[in-house]
């Protein structure tokens, strides 16, 4: 059960011990958002806020005389169903403008297509893709650290991550996170990659009930420990690992896809393959024998990073001129990069704003 967000704010005010009793009873409700900027009031949240509409409900009220600009942050490969997409969309947006009528929404599309999609909404949206938004102070190339894999996968273990097109790569590492509606994907997968090296569970000790999450600040050490980053699933969004892998030097072998990952991609360190296990072994062989200079591929990133963060930060000074508001780009941009935008935090927080 979970109580007004008001009320919520309350319980952090009382005394930590009452207060923690009462969050075993009225657990604090979280969701992926972010507050960009005060004054104006705006608001990173996730583009399909509506399919949780009971957790983001009491979030959207407690702003509702508050003039907001949201964020919406897509999460998926929307192009691949844009027809569907555009007809589920027009109503959400319809409703929310009736019920909050001083709430602005502004889409963070991933790619071209996903601008495409909300100019014909009629809806704006602007060219900035998630990854722009990766920490590239906690992936970094490390040269001193020893090559013990051909290839890592860093993905959830979820049928559309298609862990299956890695069975033929030899040497390789997987970064999982188990969901507990896929777990027999989980015991299928692990049964075909035997022979990979399962680095959330003990040696030889594959087994749900020893699986144990990876600190985020040990992720980007595996991932130097392995010559090419795999980015095998067809449709999500922009795809956070892509860009990890990136970031910390290492080519990347990665299917045909939708969602906007391709935006940071570059022929030069990059191979697209078909989705099979074999194109994809080729792949990563190709990759290795190029012997691409990590720091160029790291440096050639955060280049098409800075295009995305600029072209943020021009839409917040813009945001503020619409409400009369002088901003300025240098301290936008030292305010949201590098910074955790994309975690859990718990909604009420979002009163310290006002």
């Amino acid at each position: 059960m979970n109580l007004d967000l008001k009320v919520h704010k309350l319980i952090d005010q009382l005394p930590w011990l009452l207060a923690s009793r009462l969050k075993q009873y009225f657990p604090v409700p979280v969701g992926h958002y972010f507050v960009v900027s005060k004054t104006p009031l705006v608001v990173l949240i996730p583009e399909d806020f509506f399919d949780n509409e009971s957790l983001w409900i009491p979030f959207f009220d407690v702003l509702k005389r508050r003039r907001v600009y949201f964020l919406g942050l897509v999460r998926s490969g929307i192009e691949y169903y844009a027809d569907t997409y555009k007809q589920l969309f027009s109503p959400v947006l319809l409703k929310h403008s009736k019920i909050y009528p001083e709430h602005r929404f502004i889409f963070l599309a991933n790619n071209a297509a996903q601008t495409q999609i909300y100019d014909d909404l009629g809806v704006e949206s602007v060219f900035v893709n998630q990854n722009c938004l990766a920490d590239e102070t906690r992936f970094k190339v490390d040269a001193d650290v020893a090559k013990q894999f051909d290839a890592i996968h860093n993905a959830v273990s979820a049928p559309y991550k298609r862990h299956e097109l890695t069975r033929l790569i030899e040497r390789l590492a997987i970064i999982t996170y188990l969901s507990t509606q896929h777990l027999d994907y989980f015991e299928e997968i692990k049964a075909i990659l035997g022979h990979a090296s399962w680095l959330n569970f003990p040696q030889e000790n594959v087994e749900i009930s020893s699986f144990r999450q990876i600190p985020r600040d040990d992720v980007c050490g595996y991932i130097n420990q392995a010559r090419v980053g795999l980015c095998l699933s067809e449709t999500e969004g922009a795809m956070f690992a892509s860009i990890e892998y990136l970031l910390s030097g290492l080519p990347v072998v990665s299917t045909h896809s939708y969602g906007g990952r391709d935006v940071f991609f570059d022929d030069d360190y990059v191979a697209i393959v078909e989705a099979d296990p074999e194109a994809v072994n080729e792949g990563v062989n190709r990759m290795i024998e190029r012997n691409i200079d990590p720091l160029k591929i790291r440096e050639e990133t955060l280049r098409k990073m800075e295009e995305h963060r600029q072209r943020f930060v021009n839409m917040i000074v813009d945001i503020s001129a619409r409400e009369g508001i002088e901003a300025n780009a240098q301290h936008v941009y030292a305010e949201t990069f590098p910074n955790q935008l994309y975690k859990l935090r718990p909604l009420h927080k979002i009163l310290d704003c006002f």
